[in-house]
């Protein structure tokens, strides 16, 4: 859609309303699944995720789940309400339920177990084994293969494992994790989890528009439980682990050129070319990672017509992202609608999760964007707190909520999982369809054309991969820390930004007469952070764009190492660049005359997100504060007519404007969670007209309260002693 249609924005189509967890949990019945879907279409949703859950009897994908997934969708089909897969049993995604993990050790997940001891031990999963020689702090300062039996206390002895996750974890149905390195697992769990659904292809892309998976991780967390007896019990030192894979040896040859067996100690210790060995290693896992999993499900999906959605795990710090899957960006590449996870009553820890997701989206011309929203909450947030939540986030490019959750059943510890629980039994149900008709219509507008950005920020993962070793992740916390406090300098300046993900520039940037090219966004400024290290690809690209005039910016300390090694051509491309502190940034000294302008007091509590559309501007500006108004002027380059276009009931209005350098001038106020969206047609503003104040007024006297529901007593706990026999604390299942 090229143009804004306002009937849409009035009466917003279902594939822009909400998708809420649809929380799967009970003993199911085909009638009650009918109802539930009449029941969240009146409530303003247009569909739901079928997601299994703790609590649920029915098994999991037997004929009668696969049954009653298909009452779902024929009472979807007559009411218009969409149901999408959820590809797991809970989560996090992978193990179908324990289905793949139950085949067998090759299934399940692996790490590499480092043992430093003064001794060398034997075993058959031992994959190497080194001689570490001490300085007199007693850190390695050099390495060398050792034997089995050797032993000393002149040396640190290195022994690597490769262990394998032990089965007989409940939340994993008995089994453990899976080893989603492995394409044959996955291919696996597509087969298993993905491929009963089939019997429903007719549908897919129509009344099943997509799947979603939730939190795929390769965490070292479970192979820590692992199968070998090595070492002993009261062994002195810590003990070290990374994700691992059984061909990941190949797979690095094959792809960086050398033996990685033989530098096992320079992803752990600072020694040799560690710098060198850490970027290829983490490079070589995200790569692997993200062609094993994501982008193997993608294609899936894409072969049938399914929009492949869902989260990964940990998104929101460079660190998470390394325990977890090596970089977030490089996988939204391979998801038709990438997403994000929101929890609790928390927006700004979330600004770098939602800047990536939001500008590979951007880039490669992806419209929507979904976030996982409002878990974690508890049963308190006000339709006021969901908008603050949401705005924030739509601010940052979200346009798809999934609303977490809608439970099935809430028997039990059912009411309890993680809520806010969108259900019928709550007071303000009735009134629900409010606050998801205002996000429709946003999810709608916000949705339209292309993203208005100048700065792209070169993503510093490279500089995360080379620095971390798990033995000490202070390096990468500071990398984190310096990051988050640039960011938050551009928000503070009122300055809107995209990120660059290395490996995505390698695949998707070029320089233009029009600026810094990528996938479909150009920007005029580059914007390098504090990185100690950036690939060789991106290094061209910058002395390219400087050789056409392009505007690039350094943030001290800058980078020295290009491919984890000292380079001079980076040295001179520095030497001649722009650099600053990042408290010396300004809006003046990043943009010449940039195209939207903020005068506030509230910048740094302002948030915006404008989209060309055709010929019109889209702008949408909110107050992030919850205590605080603030008087805001806006400043849009060029001659332009502004509507505001009202979310809450659809009506457009004409609003004045003035025209000042070259610039037109808004000038309005943002009441705490407030927010405006404007629409800007090129011609010459009408006047200003006065703004409808708002006062405060107190309301005295006592209120008057009627009993909407019958009333409930709620069992929390349960003590059970029977036959003198002390049961104790009982579930409430």
């Amino acid at each position: 859609m090229t143009s804004l249609d306002k009937s849409y924005f009035k009466n917003p189509p279902d594939s822009f309303r909400g998708v809420p967890f649809w929380s799967i949990n009970d003993k199911l019945d085909a009638e009650e699944i009918r109802r539930q879907v009449r029941l969240l279409k009146s409530a303003g949703y247009g569909g739901a995720f079928f997601h299994a859950r703790e609590g649920l009897i029915t098994p999991y994908l037997s004929k009668e789940w696969l049954d009653i997934f298909a009452s779902a969708i024929k009472e979807g089909k007559n009411t218009g309400f969409n149901v999408w897969i959820y590809d797991e049993n809970r989560w996090p995604s992978g193990f179908a339920g324990g289905l793949v993990p139950a085949l067998g050790p090759k299934y399940r997940a692996k790490g590499l177990v480092l043992i430093p001891d003064s001794k060398v031990y034997g075993g058959p999963e031992i994959i190497a084994r080194f001689r570490c020689t001490l300085d007199k702090y007693g850190m390695p300062v050099a390495y060398e293969p050792a034997k089995e039996g050797e032993e000393g206390s002149k040396y640190l002895f290195l022994t690597f494992v490769a262990s394998v996750a032990s089965n007989g974890r409940v939340w994993y149905d008995g089994f453990s994790y899976v080893d989603l390195l492995n394409s044959e697992a996955v291919k696996t769990f597509i087969k298993l989890g993905y491929e009963p659904y089939l019997k429903f292809r007719e549908e897919f892309g129509k009344q099943i528009p997509g799947a979603f998976t939730d939190e795929p991780n390769v965490s070292v967390t479970p192979h820590l439980e692992r199968r070998t007896n090595i070492p002993p019990r009261g062994h002195q030192y810590p003990i070290y682990s990374i994700p691992w894979t059984d061909k990941l040896p190949e797979i690095f040859r094959e792809r960086r050129g050398y033996n990685l067996l033989e530098k096992l100690p320079e992803l752990f210790f600072n020694v040799g070319d560690y710098r060198k060995t850490r970027l290829d290693f983490w490079r070589t896992f995200t790569e692997l990672f993200t062609e094993s999993f994501t982008k193997q499900i993608y294609e899936w999906c894409d072969k049938y017509g399914l929009k492949f959605t869902g989260h990964l795990l940990a998104e929101e710090t460079l660190l998470s992202q390394i325990h977890t899957a090596g970089a977030m960006m490089p996988n939204y590449e391979y998801m038709h609608i990438p997403g994000i996870d929101q929890l609790g009553y928390r927006i700004w820890y979330l600004l770098l999760t939602a800047k990536q997701v939001a500008s590979v989206a951007s880039q490669l011309g992806k419209d929507r964007v979904l976030c996982e929203t409002y878990g974690g909450t508890g049963n308190y947030p006000s339709f006021s707190d969901r908008k603050w939540i949401a705005d924030f986030l739509l601010a940052m490019g979200v346009n798809l909520f999934t609303h977490h959750l809608v439970p099935y059943s809430m028997r039990g510890r059912r009411k309890r999982d993680y809520g806010l629980n969108f259900h019928w039994s709550q007071p303000w149900w009735r009134y629900n369809r409010l606050i998801e008709d205002y996000l429709a219509r946003l999810n709608y507008i916000l949705s339209q054309g292309s993203r208005v950005v100048e700065i792209l920020v070169i993503h510093p993962m490279v500089g995360a991969w080379c620095s971390y070793t798990p033995i000490n992740e202070s390096e990468v916390k500071k990398l984190d820390g310096l990051f988050r406090k640039l960011l938050e300098k551009l928000v503070e300046l009122g300055i809107d930004f995209e990120l660059g993900d290395e490996l995505l520039l390698a695949k998707y940037a070029d320089i233009t007469d029009s600026g810094f090219k990528v996938g479909r966004q150009v920007y005029r400024v580059v914007l390098v952070p504090s990185t100690p290290c950036i690939l060789n690809s991106t290094l061209n690209l910058l002395e390219r764009y400087v050789s056409k005039g392009g505007r690039i910016i350094f943030i001290e300390p800058t980078p020295n190492l290009v491919d984890g090694y000292r380079n001079e051509k980076l040295i001179h491309l520095i030497e001649k660049s722009v650099r600053f502190r990042i408290e010396d940034l300004t809006l003046e000294s990043l943009l010449d005359k940039p195209i939207i302008k903020l005068e506030s007091e509230g910048i740094g509590k302002i948030l915006y997100h404008m989209r060309r559309v055709d010929n019109q501007l889209v702008l949408f500006i909110i107050n992030t504060s919850r205590e605080e108004k603030f008087r805001v002027k806006i400043g849009v380059r060029g001659e332009w007519c502004v509507e505001e276009w009202d979310p809450f009931t659809g009506e457009i209005r004409e609003m004045g404007a003035t025209l000042k350098e070259e610039m037109t001038w808004l000038d309005t106020t943002l009441y705490p969670i407030g927010s405006h969206l404007f629409v800007l047609k090129p011609g010459k503003p009408t006047s200003p007209k006065p703004e409808n104040a708002l006062t405060e007024e107190r309301v005295y006297g006592s209120w008057r309260l009627k009993l909407l529901d019958n009333n409930v007593l709620v069992v929390d706990f349960c003590e059970l002693s029977a036959n003198n026999i002390d049961y104790g604390l009982l579930s409430t299942y």
